[in-house]
């Protein structure tokens, strides 16, 4: 919460200002540290148009935030000092609210781990296992320069996807258009054809003009109903259940899935061996690396792995019960417990895995093109196969 306030030093000397305080309580505690005397104290109310302006905090953001906390530790400047700097440089951005709440919270005593638990900020739950190791070993810079590093690769990993996802939604989209332009504007010009009672039209003709005429001639009303529909599907695809469904359906595919699956050991691996890096023990370590699932079938056999640790099974042994695990990777997993280098063999896993995802998608990708002009391709020809089969139709009754 942010606080007007106007109050007198020692001297009697009026002084005004704006300062941050979880509450008004806090807020007077606050100034008279400093030797002031409130006079008046008033919150400062955000506007609705302030809060629009202001955006919500992205995955971009939570790595700058990230990133920034950590450079400033390694400096050696204090987190007294990091906060109020932070807070000031960030007041009009997304991230200005987190800061002031983080920075209330650290100065009345809270820890920096707990404070990033806050709901506004939305980090992955192995941010906080990170900072918590970090406090507990006086690595608090390293661990967070790391959760950066996580983060900042996912959202690498996904605007690439989308990136490499724009021209052939583009080429999809453009070959809609003709067809339709096509279907509604080409095919009902023949449509004088089916008059000729000397005609033998085939049905499949006589079906695809007169479906032409029907949707030229309720076009509004199809064009409502169309977007309509598209309102419908974004509405659907805006709840977390129905995407969350329908991943695990493409996570099924042939081709999809294995891709989907590479790309999800490759965060687990990468993420549990950051962990690890960081002294965190091993079972909460794996309950916590669980977070960066998303396949409901990797997540149910990776706590069976866990539960197998707490009995005292070596993570090869109870990782080599899964079948979707690469039979391949788990001799660098056992090496990597008998060396006693069990992170860093899993972070070469999760690069390696990423790596074969990255490869795996851009075949996929490759592959979107070439079918997309075929499957446009062939609808237009199916189109104008019909309509000239209604003309050769009427040459052979003349």
């Amino acid at each position: 919460m942010q606080f007007d306030y106007r109050a007198r030093d020692a001297d009697g000397r009026e002084t005004r200002g704006r300062l941050d305080a979880p509450d008004e309580a806090a807020a007077v505690r606050a100034l008279a540290e400093q030797g002031l005397t409130v006079v008046q104290l008033q919150e400062r109310q955000e506007t609705p148009v302030a809060a629009r302006r202001r955006g919500s905090i992205s995955r971009a953001d939570q790595v700058m935030l990230l990133q920034e906390l950590a450079t400033l530790l390694k400096a050696g400047v204090s987190l007294g000092d990091t906060l109020p700097s932070l807070t000031q440089a960030y007041a009009s951005h997304p991230l200005g609210p987190a800061l002031a709440e983080m920075h209330a919270h650290v100065r009345g005593g809270g820890r920096l781990s707990t404070a990033l638990e806050m709901p506004a900020l939305k980090l992955p739950g192995y941010v906080h296992a990170l900072t918590q190791a970090g406090e507990a070993s006086g690595q608090l810079a390293r661990a967070l320069s790391d959760a950066a590093a996580q983060m900042e690769l996912d959202r690498k990993s996904s605007e690439a996807l989308r990136s490499a996802l724009v021209y052939p939604s583009l080429l999809v989209t453009v070959g809609i258009a003709a067809v339709f332009y096509i279907f509604v504007f080409v095919v009902p010009k023949f449509a004088p054809m089916l008059r000729n009672a000397r005609a033998e039209v085939p049905e499949i003709s006589r079906l695809m003009i007169e479906s032409g005429v029907y949707v030229k001639t309720h076009l509004e009303a199809v064009l409502i109903a169309g977007a309509a529909g598209l309102a419908l599907l974004a509405a659907l695809l805006a709840q977390p259940r129905v995407r969350h469904w329908l991943f695990q359906q493409l996570s099924r595919l042939p081709g999809v899935g294995p891709w989907l699956h590479q790309m999800e050991i490759g965060r687990w691996a990468t993420v549990l061996g950051t962990l690890l890096d960081n002294r965190v023990a091993i079972v909460p370590a794996m309950t916590l690396a669980l977070g960066a699932l998303r396949i409901d079938a990797m997540r149910a056999g990776l706590e069976r792995t866990a539960r197998a640790l707490q009995q005292g099974d070596a993570l090869a042994d109870a990782l080599s019960t899964q079948t979707w695990f690469p039979a391949t990777r788990i001799n660098l997993i056992r090496v990597g417990e008998r060396s006693g280098e069990l992170p860093r063999m899993l972070l070469a896993l999760g690069e390696s895995q990423t790596d074969s995802a990255r490869t795996t998608q851009t075949r996929l990708l490759g592959l979107i093109e070439p079918a997309a002009i075929l499957v446009i391709g062939g609808v237009i020809g199916f189109i104008m196969t019909a309509v000239m089969l209604t003309v050769t139709s009427l040459n052979s009754s003349i």
